[in-house]
Order: C-alpha cells, then structure tokens, then sequence
C-alpha cells in the first residue's frame, strides 16, 4: 500500500524540472495562492478586523467563524460528491473550481459595501453571518475538486514535490496578504482587505480552470454503491478501511492543533508583548514564510528519505515542541528562534496533508475522499474556534500558564492534541508493515 520504492532525491528533483510536471505544478499551486489570501484574513487578521467594524466579544467573533468553517465543510462534501459524478466538455474538476471561486468571491466584495454603510451592529452581524455562510459553502465547493487533482494529476512519486509546490505559492500568497492586511490595518484601510481578497481569490481560480487539463476521471458507480452514499461513515469504512480512518482522524487532530497556532500567532504578539500588527506578522508569519522557503528541499528529502507515515510522525513531535515552546516564551524577540521550527512543521505537515491521503484515495471517490479528508480538517476548527475563544475570554494579556487561560494555555492544548496524533501514526505504520509482509509472502508462493 505505501511501500512502493521512492525513487532517489536525485531522480525526484530532475522529474520534478520536466516541462509537463512544472505546468502542472503552477496550475494546481495557483489556486492554493488565492485561497491563502482567505486563510490570512480569517485566521491571522480576523479578530483585528472584526475589533475595527466594532466587534470585540472573542465569543461572538468566534461563533461567526465557527459557523462559517461548518459551511465550508459543507460545501466541500457537496463539491466533491459532484465533481465525481459530473462529466462535462471540461471535465470533472474544472466547472466547480469555477463556479465556487466565482461566487466566493462575489460575497467577498459584498462585505465592505454593507460594514461602509451600515453603522448598526445589531444589523451588521446577522448579514455578514448569512453572506459567510454562502461565501463558505461556495468554496468548499471549489475546494474539494481542486484538492481532487493531486491525486488525478501526479503519480505517487510526484505528489511529494506537488505538495512542496503548493506550499510555495501558499507560503507567497499568504506573505504577501500578512504584509498588505497588515500595513492596511494599522493605517486604518481595513474595509479593502475585503475586496482584495475577492479579487486575488477570483484571478487564481479563474487561471487554474484555465491551466488545468479538461478530463474526465469517470469510473462506473453501481447501485449498490449509490445507497451506500447515504451512510458516509459506511462509505469511508467500506473504500478506505481503517487506514483511511485512522488518517481522518489525524488529519482532525492535526487540523484542531494548527488551528489554534494559525489564529493565534499574530494576535498572541500583539496582546502579550504590546506591538503593532505589522511588527507581530512581519517576526512571525512573514519570517516564517521565508524559513519555509529555505526548507522546501530539506523537506522533500526527508520525506521521501524516510516515507511520508515516519515524516508524520517526526513532524508531529517536533510541532508539539513549537507549540510548546510558544505557550512558554516571556518576551518578543524569542520568537524569531521559535518560527524557526515553527517553519521546518508548517513545511512538512502542509506537504504530508496533501501527499499522504493522495496515495490511498480510492480511485472512483477521489474527489469524495479528499473532500472527506478536508472536512475532517476542516470540521474541527469550529470547535477549535469556540474553546479558543472561552479561554481568551478577558485573558487575552495572560503571558504565563501560571494563571489559567489565555494565549499560553491555548498553545499548550494544541500541543497535547498534535502528540496524540503519534499513537494513531505508529498504527497505520504496523498496518502497512503488516501489508507488505503479506504482499511478500504472496510472491514468494507465485
């Protein structure tokens, strides 16, 4: 099951720099680079957005975003469900990346026409809950098709490198965001971020849909397995057995644990340490998008060195220890030590989210599947999101685990959930053992 032979870093690297795989990389990448723009402003620049249209509950704001996740994963089955069953002149993938990225980003650039006009709050937040509703289920819409082409697109041997590259323009997208919501915030320009996360969100996904090739990965689908989509636990069980159990739940934990550094980071600076946003992101997110860079082939080595089930289980101890170690620091400027490690983790566990359910997704679910394994991510959050939110309740300048809640209480959760992810690993690890034994014992009776 995983233990084809990888090819050597020598090998991957020249495959890698082929005209057709490097078309394929920018296409698919692409679209990762717009929805980073959305990631940033949601989960970086959220709660100082929210403060400057007049909201400051750390509850409310996360019930919006909560509730908004939830659409998302909504949207993500659905999308994926279609994907798989559509056949069009352009394909399977295509038509839903389109129409989702459309939609999202029409909603995007509702939101600053309503919040510029509208002074009510008590009228502001049931719009905006309703239009980020709409807009998530949009994008989950366009996202599980998307997530689809790893698998349809690149051979096992490829999808490593296909994660690397989608890192990188996730790693430029979200740079690029931090610096501009940044910048715009503190000169008071917040209601642009709006309408410039639309606009990139839009151009990515309409380039992608262009780029990307217009085929139709169309497998029979029986009765049988038609009513087995009314039991989505049976479907997971009966396709993906409990290997792909066992990574859905990894990926939930791994999601609520990324979760918690991804909205907390910036914030945590600015609430513990008194500094301006652009400072807090420029030492953490910004910096750290440059150490991801510098690690991006150190990190395809290492995985296809040791196997991308032992890379996940390196990556979830040493995530552990980041977390760790920002729910202990006591001043500034030990984070730029911190994102140091913090950047060789978000590195290795982006690229293994994508890479690893890429190898066993069931040829006739691939959207499905990998809409599935979104949602597992993506399902979590919400809750992620909510205890978060209790815990900075009136706390958010708590600096020490000494007194309960607060920024430092809530990394130290998220890095007791990241280890536990290590047990699950070691036993898809003696399952693909197990696996490999038997498939040698069979040939060696052949």
């Amino acid at each position: 099951m995983y233990a084809e032979k990888e090819k050597t870093f020598e090998t991957l690297v020249k495959s890698t720099l082929s005209r057709r795989l490097l078309k394929l990389f920018f296409a698919t990448s692409l679209f990762n680079f717009g929805y980073n723009f959305v990631t940033t402003l949601e989960y970086v620049n959220f709660r100082q957005i929210m403060g400057i249209i007049g909201f400051t509950s750390a509850t409310k704001i996360s019930i919006l975003l909560g509730i908004s996740l939830i659409a998302l994963c909504f949207g993500a089955l659905i999308g994926g469900y279609i994907s798989d069953k559509i056949k069009t002149r352009y394909g399977q993938r295509a038509p839903l990346i389109f129409i989702g990225t459309l939609l999202a980003s029409s909603f995007f650039l509702i939101i600053p026409l309503m919040t510029q006009y509208t002074k009510k709050l008590q009228v502001i937040y049931p719009l905006l809950l309703g239009i980020f509703v709409l807009l998530h289920l949009s994008l989950g819409a366009a996202y599980s098709p998307w997530l689809a082409l790893v698998a349809d697109l690149f051979k096992k041997e490829e999808r490593t490198a296909a994660g690397i590259s989608i890192n990188i323009f996730s790693a430029i997208g979200a740079a690029i965001a931090a610096i501009l919501f940044s910048k715009l915030i503190d000169i008071g320009q917040s209601w642009i971020i709006w309408i410039i996360t639309g606009l990139v969100l839009l151009i990515s996904g309409v380039f992608t849909t262009i780029l990307i090739p217009k085929e139709n990965y169309y497998f029979e689908v029986t009765e049988v397995e038609n009513s087995q989509l009314r039991n989505v636990l049976g479907l997971i069980w009966n396709y993906g057995g409990v290997v792909w159990v066992l990574l859905l739940i990894v990926n939930l934990l791994w999601a609520f644990s990324s979760h918690l550094i991804e909205t907390g980071v910036v914030d945590s600076l600015i609430e513990r340490f008194i500094v301006s946003d652009t400072k807090a992101s420029f030492s953490s997110n910004i910096l750290m998008g440059v150490y991801i860079v510098i690690l991006l082939f150190p990190a395809l080595w290492l995985i296809n060195k040791i196997g991308k089930i032992r890379a996940s289980i390196l990556t979830s101890l040493l995530y552990s220890v980041f977390c760790i170690l920002l729910s202990t620091m006591q001043n500034f400027n030990a984070i730029f030590y911190i994102v140091f490690i913090g950047g060789a983790c978000n590195i290795l566990l982006s690229t293994l989210q994508i890479a690893l359910p890429a190898d066993i997704v069931p040829k006739n679910r691939v959207a499905s599947f990998m809409g599935m394994f979104f949602v597992f991510g993506t399902a979590v959050k919400p809750l992620a999101t909510f205890i978060q939110g209790l815990l900075l309740e009136n706390k958010e300048v708590n600096t020490s685990l000494s007194n309960f809640g607060g920024y430092p209480w809530v990394f130290l959760i998220a890095a007791i959930v990241c280890i536990s992810t290590i047990i699950l690993l070691l036993g898809i690890l003696q399952i693909e053992k197990n696996s490999q034994s038997t498939l040698d014992e069979k040939i060696k009776e052949k």
